[in-house]
């Protein structure tokens, strides 16, 4: 995960964690860490090949609406999803 995205955590509310303190944001949440952060919902990560890409898709069902996020690694695309569902 790059700087840019952990920046986009923190401000989206991210819960604080010691990953995303001080200011040199080396170290990131987990996947797992991230796909708990989403909630509990219906939760799908999945390679996007079928739209000819060679990225990660992820994709949050609630209440007949649907998120998602993509990126070039799993953590990319659920961190994207997290800031997608939390965006105020």
């Amino acid at each position: 995960m790059n700087y840019e995205l952990a920046k986009q955590l923190k401000e989206a509310g991210f819960p604080e964690t010691d990953c995303l303190c001080g200011s040199d944001y080396g170290d990131h949440p987990s996947l797992s860490e991230l796909i708990e952060a989403c909630g509990d919902n219906h939760f799908e990560l999945e390679r996007d090949w079928f739209n000819g890409t060679d990225k990660w898709r992820a994709l949050y069902w609630f209440e007949g609406n649907v998120k998602s996020g993509f990126g070039s690694t799993p953590e990319e695309a659920v961190a994207k999803l997290w800031i997608a569902l939390n965006k105020k």
